[in-house]
């Protein structure tokens, strides 16, 4: 049984005041407790958005690198292509001369 059930019991017992000033004693120690866990929790939950938004940033950062590289590269394949091109053509040159 827990502890509020064993309250909402006893709630209509009056004639041990001791007994009751004992139950709100533990259920106030018990919600303190409580508080104090929700504010463990709650500082965690910020720490982890801020994590989270030092990530997406980095995310962000990373991605917009990638782009460029992507960019680069297709720059750097198309100069291959063009350059073999000409090697090829340079070839059928020397080919139709000898």
């Amino acid at each position: 049984m827990t502890l509020l059930d064993e309250y909402l019991q006893n709630s209509g017992d009056s004639s041990n005041p001791g007994g009751l000033r004992r139950k709100k004693e533990e259920i106030n120690r018990q919600v303190v407790i409580s508080e104090s866990n929700l504010k463990k929790v709650l500082r965690e939950k910020v720490d982890l958005e801020i994590e989270q938004r030092r990530l997406k940033k980095s995310e962000e950062r990373i991605r917009v690198e990638r782009d460029a590289l992507d960019l680069k590269l297709k720059k750097v394949q198309n100069n291959q292509r063009l350059l073999e091109e000409e090697i090829n053509g340079l070839k059928k040159k020397m080919k139709v001369l000898r």
